[in-house]
């Protein structure tokens, strides 16, 4: 068995009340083997690296049901785990001021004729802006907050909290259903916290926006041809009849209200592209931006926004449509906040590529609906831990003096590794006399050269 270190038990034993002890003890157990796993991280071969059996053979009775049945069986749910692991990140990392939350849809390649919740969805990463490629799997609408690596004060990290299916078919909740429902489970846990929600255009709906809280601010993507109306609502002529105006005229939509800006001969008044030095994307760029406020009725009713048109003078960007509720946001705010965005889109590729969120073979309900959420929250322990104190382990500054030109010390890939390092050598004990234990590490080691063969 793996060795819990003491600076990872720590952050792990804020979750001990989202289970039974039993329970903790199991997920104990499953973490570090799912951090020491080398090969494909099936439940069979996690199990097998966190506790291995005397026999490697999956046709027989092979004594790991209590991890199947951890996800199967066990009485603990992705929503209480959530809120330990969000009180964890927000106590360690943002103890104070505004919270920005990030939400988006990733889909998780599964396979299986009797797979609970399974469907065909698109698929973001095959797909191109003139092909829609889909597959089959589970569409997960994923919620995190995004914090800023305390030493940079630039990287922004996303670490997932709660995590719902979208199931396919008629009747079932949309992807900004499930994202209201979440982010109203967060707002009843920190009832004195102020919020930024910041989602891409497919959540830039009415389902999410209509009836927003008033502490949550939303930064977002919108099409380039909405249709937006002034804010100043005209004063009705008198003896006038028929209804009253509720919104001024129409504006210019977003693509129009950059071919107005690029008409403009002078440098004053409205309608003007104005230079803004933003860090987004990991460097520092010159844009240009519009920016007017409207009303966007067929998504926030008749709740005043503030539109910002962007353009790359280089070209190498599109132009981008953006809005926020905030009217009194700056310019530079909405764009750096928007581009906060990118680290759910990183979050999803580490999940996959690193914690192999997707090889995991599981069929029933309680098992879909528990495995990767519970990978999620474990991803988040393992950021929080590397932030706050896995930084200044030994084996850190050792893979920091080999770190190549393009390696990242934030990435998950270079946490695990640092983890695994110090997993292992707190498993060795240079200092053991006992035999049993002797024999225990040989057999811990033993396995893990079985699964990584």
């Amino acid at each position: 068995m793996w060795t819990m270190i003491p600076s990872i038990g720590a952050a792990v034993d804020w979750l001990a009340p989202a289970f039974s002890q039993p329970s903790f003890a199991t997920a104990c157990q499953l973490f570090l083997g799912w951090v020491m796993c080398l090969g494909k991280h099936t439940l069979f071969r996690v199990a097998h690296s966190a506790n291995p059996p005397p026999a490697l053979d999956q046709s027989q009775r092979h004594g790991l049901d209590v991890f199947y049945n951890f996800f199967e069986r066990s009485a603990w749910t992705p929503k209480g785990l959530a809120y330990h692991v969000c009180v964890l990140v927000l106590t360690r990392l943002i103890p104070f001021g505004r919270i920005t939350l990030l939400v988006d849809d990733t889909l998780a390649h599964k396979r299986g004729k009797c797979v609970w919740g399974l469907g065909w969805f698109r698929d973001a990463v095959a797909s191109t802006q003139k092909r829609v490629a889909t597959a089959t799997g589970h569409n997960w609408v994923v919620l995190a907050v995004a914090a800023r690596v305390p030493f940079t004060n630039i990287a922004v990290m996303a670490l997932p909290l709660l995590a719902r299916l979208h199931l396919p078919g008629q009747g079932q909740l949309s992807c900004p259903d499930l994202a209201m429902e979440m982010l109203s489970v967060v707002l009843g846990w920190f009832a004195n916290r102020d919020f930024t929600l910041v989602g891409d255009g497919a959540y830039a709906c009415k389902e999410l926006l209509l009836g927003l809280d008033e502490r949550v601010t939303f930064v977002g993507r919108m099409r380039g041809d909405a249709c937006v109306y002034d804010p100043r609502v005209p004063r009705a002529k008198k003896g006038q009849r028929g209804r009253k105006p509720t919104k001024g005229p129409r504006l210019p939509k977003p693509r129009e209200a950059a071919a107005k800006a690029d008409r403009k001969r002078t440098a004053k008044g409205a309608w003007v592209w104005q230079a803004v030095v933003v860090f987004v994307y990991g460097k520092t760029r010159s844009l240009l931006a519009v920016d007017y406020e409207a009303v966007w009725p067929r998504v926030l009713g008749l709740r005043p926004i503030k539109v910002v048109v962007v353009r790359d003078p280089q070209g190498r960007m599109r132009d981008c449509y953006l809005f926020t509720t905030d009217l009194q946001a700056s310019v530079n705010w909405v764009i750096v906040q928007f581009a906060w965005r990118w680290a759910i889109e990183v979050l999803f590729r580490a999940s996959k590529q690193v914690l192999q969120i997707e090889s995991p073979r599981h069929w029933c309900q309680e098992s879909v609906e528990k495995v990767a959420p519970w990978v999620w929250c474990m991803q988040s322990v393992i950021m929080v831990w590397y932030l706050t104190a896995g930084h200044d382990t030994a084996e850190a500054k050792e893979m920091r003096r080999t770190m190549g030109e393009w390696d990242s010390e934030w990435s998950l890939r270079h946490m695990i590794q640092v983890l695994q390092r110090a997993i292992l050598n707190a498993t060795i004990n240079p200092d053991s006399a006992d035999p049993a234990q002797l024999r225990d590490m040989v057999n811990s080691l033993k396995n893990w050269a079985n699964l990584a063969a």
